[in-house]
């Protein structure tokens, strides 16, 4: 993997370990609120099908147009197909003749599959939103409680310190201490952390770009939101408004939010039903107002800070890239991984029209997801782009179960939520036997509020942040509020922001710290040191109500959904379940600014006397710091230059020898690595030191010979005695 700043050099290094004493143990407080979010409904069908194409061997696809590559399909399969558009290189969407799902989609999948030209094929499925500085405090008004003509608001209590609540004499033990973080000099001039320069893309429904809180704060982002009944996503204007864009065009070079509402006239125009994972638009008391979650996530992240206005983001002034991915009823996967590649800057150039973003993103923020497992098409994405160097951070999700995906996907940094005393909030997703959490963040969760919008009491314990006031399309620009003052007009959405989406951009904004403080960390580095700095989960006096958090089975129902879930309620998290522990974002931005200690050899294996050059200048230091180095040898002999960055080792004899390379900042921060060099008398990889064929003639060639010589030495000794 590549680190995250403009070097991009392969590192290797053994990950600092530490971990926090608990501040104090914590008191249990009522239920956790159930999590307010869309449900889940069982599959449904689909017409969309995303194809990769083989691009080497004698199965490689040689058409080059999308349009011509579908209709051999077509051929090949017999399945009817029409062209959609391409998503990246050589990988396509296609659609079939008829919505299907279950034995009949799968039948034809195989179908699809079967031409040796196709790498893979798979189901254009949905995702969805998941929403449920240097001073001591910052002066941005909402950053304390307080209140003003459209209700209260209870502060960002999760950016503080972990510490007694007076309001509920509770600890906060999961506030993430960022206020401590920014304090933490980088030694460049006593600069502070604050992310400076470091993009976030949040891959979401879009942002406000006119909030007070983000001017300044945003690149010119993308839509990639296509009409659901066009066929090319770069032209033409859609005839239904069901599962669409809902800016009455395609994919275009306009980020911005134009709302996610969903009316009686979102009706699907093949079934005449309402997709029920959105809910009905006709039941009492819907609230299927526009979420304005994409700004909501970008404010937490980033929002302007110390500015007089509003709240604080986590990485101050760390920027941020909207691309949007997600229209009315969530997303489609092809628009996603096609947003997730143009957003880390990677090549379009198979999609005409899209040229290469010029402001690619460091960290890729997807506060989205379903409940299954990754897809080829999002792993394929994700791992290209964390190779390259970027950090997909991705929310865990709301049902209570496994994590979805794509958060479940290897390499991403996947977050789960918490409550402010640090157990698992009813509604986070948790570590399922094939995938594991990677850390813990708070997510809001209203313990004291029960039933729904709008309610009588505060939402104690939300997570604040940027908003809209308009209920279907974009109003004024607005903030989340723990208790709105009721009355016609008002989107309760903005009432109480909950959720694992926005535990995801609480993570984002360390990550960015964590790289302004060292932009030389690869991706796996900088997740194993967020986690090896985490604060470990408290273990309550009393058990909550559901117990100790269980890995999560993947155990579907007929519909393909996952049964086993925590029944929703707070339970206990552990490493296994919730991931390293609380996210701690002073002893992240800590560990980040450790050394690496990296060493390469002339040689892996030497003959005795020859000599190896011990090469260290791949090693690097935090921004702003120098390295000291220092070589040894075991067995202990001699190295040339021993306090140099490049040094030298005379091999000693026919055993192998370790060398360890030890680098020190001007902080006194080490780290260490250690590399063996194995003899050429000694089989290569072989611990029992035995001997190759050709090295044991020649010794016991030298051991007859030496024999020899000891016998006619006795011999001419006898006969002189006699």
């Amino acid at each position: 993997m590549r680190p995250l700043n403009t070097t991009r050099n392969n590192l290797s290094r053994r990950f600092f370990r530490r971990s926090l004493a608990l501040l104090c143990a914590c008191s249990l407080v009522a239920l956790a609120h159930a999590a307010p979010f869309r449900a889940r409904a069982a599959a449904l069908p689909t017409d969309r099908v995303i194809v990769k194409w083989r691009e080497s061997g004698v199965a490689a696809m040689q058409i080059d147009s999308p349009v011509e590559r579908t209709a051999a399909l077509s051929r090949m399969s017999g399945v009817k197909l029409t062209p959609l558009r391409a998503i990246h290189d050589r990988l396509d969407v296609v659609r079939l003749s008829a919505p299907l799902r279950g034995e009949a989609l799968r039948q034809t999948l195989n179908r699809l599959r079967n031409d040796p030209a196709v790498q893979y094929a798979e189901p254009d499925a949905k995702r969805y939103i998941l929403a449920g500085l240097p001073v001591d405090y910052p002066n941005d008004p909402r950053f304390n409680a307080g209140s003003d003509s459209f209700g209260q608001w209870e502060g960002q209590w999760y950016l503080k310190d972990p510490a007694l609540d007076p309001a509920t004499n509770t600890t906060t033990l999961s506030a993430i201490g960022a206020t401590s973080a920014w304090k933490n000099p980088t030694g460049l001039a006593n600069t502070p952390i604050t992310g400076l320069g470091f993009v976030i893309a949040v891959l979401d429904t879009g942002v406000d770009a006119t909030h007070p809180d983000l001017l300044g704060k945003l690149y010119a982002g993308r839509d990639f939101v296509c009409n659901d009944s066009t066929t090319d996503c770069l032209s033409g204007t859609a005839t239904n408004t069901y599962l669409i864009a809902n800016d009455g065009d395609g994919w275009d070079n306009d980020a911005s939010d134009p709302g996610d509402w969903i009316s009686v006239a979102d009706l699907d125009p093949v079934s005449g039903q309402f997709d029920a994972s959105c809910g009905d638009p006709t039941a009492p008391d819907h609230h299927l107002d526009s979420s304005w979650h994409g700004t909501r996530v970008a404010g937490i992240a980033a929002a302007q800070t110390h500015n007089a206005e509003g709240i604080a983001g986590v990485a101050p002034d760390a920027l941020i890239l909207p691309v949007r991915v997600i229209g009315k009823c969530g997303g489609y996967i092809s628009d996603i991984v096609a947003g997730m590649y143009w957003a880390a800057g990677l090549s379009n150039s198979a999609i005409t029209g899209v040229t290469t973003n010029p402001t690619p993103a460091h960290i890729l923020n997807l506060s989205l997801g379903a409940g299954s497992a990754c897809t080829q098409t999002e792993q394929d994405a994700v791992t290209a782009i964390t190779q390259d160097g970027h950090v997909v951070v991705a929310a865990a999700g709301n049902d209570g179960g496994p994590v979805s995906a794509p958060a479940n996907c290897v390499g991403a940094l996947s977050v789960a939520g918490l409550r402010h005393v640090g157990t698992k909030v009813g509604y986070s997703n948790v570590s399922s036997t094939a995938a594991a959490i990677s850390i813990a963040a708070p997510a809001g969760n209203c313990f004291n509020v029960l039933g729904n919008r709008p309610w009588t009491l505060p939402c104690l314990y939300s997570i604040e942040t940027t908003s809209n006031d308009g209920l279907t399309t974009p109003g004024k620009p607005f903030y989340s509020y723990s208790l709105l003052t009721q009355g016609s007009g008002i989107n309760y959405d903005n009432e109480g922001t909950l959720g694992t989406s926005f535990a995801a951009p609480i993570v984002s904004g360390v990550v960015a710290l964590m790289a302004q403080a060292n932009g030389n960390l690869t991706v796996s580095q900088l997740i194993a040191r967020m986690q090896a700095a985490a604060t470990p989960f408290p273990v309550p006096a009393t058990l909550p109500t559901g117990g100790i958090c269980h890995v999560a089975s993947l155990a579907q129902d007929a519909n393909g959904q996952y049964t086993d879930v925590q029944n929703a309620d707070e339970c206990q998290c552990t490493t296994a379940t919730c991931g390293a522990g609380m996210l701690n974002a002073p002893a992240a931005v800590a560990a980040a600014q450790f050394p690496i200690a990296s060493l390469t050899t002339s040689t892996d294996r030497a003959s005795i006397g020859e000599s190896i050059t011990l090469d260290g200048t791949s090693s690097s230091a935090a921004t702003g710091y120098s390295l000291a180095y220092h070589w040894k040898a075991d067995p202990d002999v001699g190295i040339a230059n021993a306090s140099s960055a490049v040094a030298r080792l005379v091999f000693p004899a026919t055993r192998p020898v370790t060398v360890t390379l030890t680098v020190t900042d001007g902080a006194g921060r080490q780290d260490q690595v250690s590399k063996t060099i194995d003899s050429v008398s000694v089989k290569a990889g072989d611990g029992t030191g035995g001997f190759d064929m050709p090295t044991l003639a020649w010794l016991a060639g030298i051991a007859l010979i030496a024999i020899t010589a000891r016998r006619r030495r006795q011999g001419a000794t006898g006969q002189a005695a006699g």
